[in-house]
């Protein structure tokens, strides 16, 4: 899970540095992601929250999905794992076991076929409880975020930088 770590600290250290590999979708933010190597590793999208939350997601060049919650009030030690528990109405709670991949943020695995994704798609408010502390999330968007994700992924699935 080291590589889910490396690629929302990639995320975070690329709002400044703007390339190619960066896409928009209304207000979600995102961009194709390298490994050392110049080897593409996966794409990552992120929403911005003005109460101090920052929803996210990644998919790996092999279709993987997960999920990215961050927030300042969270304080986990990274390299951990931790319980996360999704609440939407009209669907059965999702349990699972998050990677702590900052201090503030974990990541979530999630079914890409799966309910609850078939849902957050249709910017349905939900919950997430980690640690103790509940976030309430209203997405925007989402459905089209979640695509261009999917397009980020074919785009550069097999393909390497090459800095000039």
């Amino acid at each position: 899970m080291q590589l889910w770590a490396l690629t929302y600290f990639a995320l975070v250290l690329a709002a400044a540095e703007p390339r190619t590999e960066t896409f928009q979708t209304g207000d979600w933010k995102g961009r194709a992601n390298f490994n050392s190597e110049g080897a593409f590793t996966d794409c990552t999208v992120l929403l911005a929250d003005p109460e101090g939350t920052t929803i996210g997601f990644v998919m790996t060049h092999g279709g993987n999905l997960g999920m990215i919650v961050a927030n300042s009030a969270l304080n986990m030690k990274p390299g951990t794992k931790k319980p996360v528990i999704i609440h939407m109405d009209g669907l059965d709670s999702f349990a699972a076991m998050s990677d702590v991949v900052a201090e503030t943020g974990v990541l979530v695995p999630l079914e890409i076929d799966g309910a609850l994704v078939r849902n957050i798609e249709q910017d349905k408010e939900f919950r997430v409880t980690v640690r103790e502390k509940e976030l309430n999330l209203q997405l925007s968007d989402t459905r089209e975020a979640l695509k261009t994700l999917k397009t980020c992924v074919e785009t550069h699935r097999g393909k390497k930088r090459i800095e000039l």
